[in-house]
């Protein structure tokens, strides 16, 4: 279990490039069966649209972040209801032939879809990335603005403790640097 975290923009063509490349050596290097390790870690160097957490490195980084002033404390919003959805799924179940109760349910199934997208992408305006973003995988997109105002809580926090987070918690840095660059590319998803 873990936290799987993309760019909402996307890899771009050079990091696509930089991705197929170090693929192409860790295949050269399981047949010659020597550098797979440093294989793997170009792989990792080279894909900067995708970061990922296990489930313990995001309650740290949860930690730091609440510490640094980076997060939000608010409630997540209310998910929609999906029982228009369900009852015309289940129409189309019992009459799959008819066309009137299939364009009911595509209908359906559109606007259930669009509010659960609202929901997902919902930003308040608060001062840092609001904590339950962080705490569950369905699909919500952290946005730019909320990137933005945790990283300058971030630059605004004692430097000694900064340098500290990176000593104590392998993975700070890589995840800073993966924060900064999504929020110049539409922010990120966490999956």
């Amino acid at each position: 279990m873990g936290y799987d975290m993309y760019v909402e923009d996307g890899p771009g063509e050079a990091e696509r490039i930089a991705v197929e490349e170090a693929h192409e050596r860790l295949k050269q290097a399981r047949a010659t069966g020597t550098g797979v390790l440093e294989a793997y870690q170009r792989i990792d160097v080279a894909t900067r649209s995708y970061y990922r957490f296990n489930v313990w490195d995001m309650g740290t980084a949860r930690e730091l972040m609440g510490a640094f002033g980076m997060l939000t404390f608010e409630d997540e919003p209310t998910w929609p209801d999906v029982a228009e959805y369900t009852e015309a799924r289940a129409a189309l179940e019992k009459e799959p032939d008819d066309e009137a109760v299939r364009q009911a349910e595509e209908a359906a199934r559109a606007r259930v879809s669009a509010a659960v997208e609202a929901v997902r992408t919902t930003d308040r305006g608060g001062p840092g990335i609001a904590h339950y973003k962080l705490c569950s995988n369905d699909a919500w997109l952290v946005s730019p603005r909320e990137i933005e105002a945790a990283l300058r809580a971030y630059a605004g926090a004692v430097s000694e403790d900064r340098e500290e987070a990176g000593r104590d918690f392998g993975p700070w840095e890589s995840w800073i640097q993966f924060l900064t660059q999504a929020q110049t590319r539409g922010g990120f998803r966490v999956c």
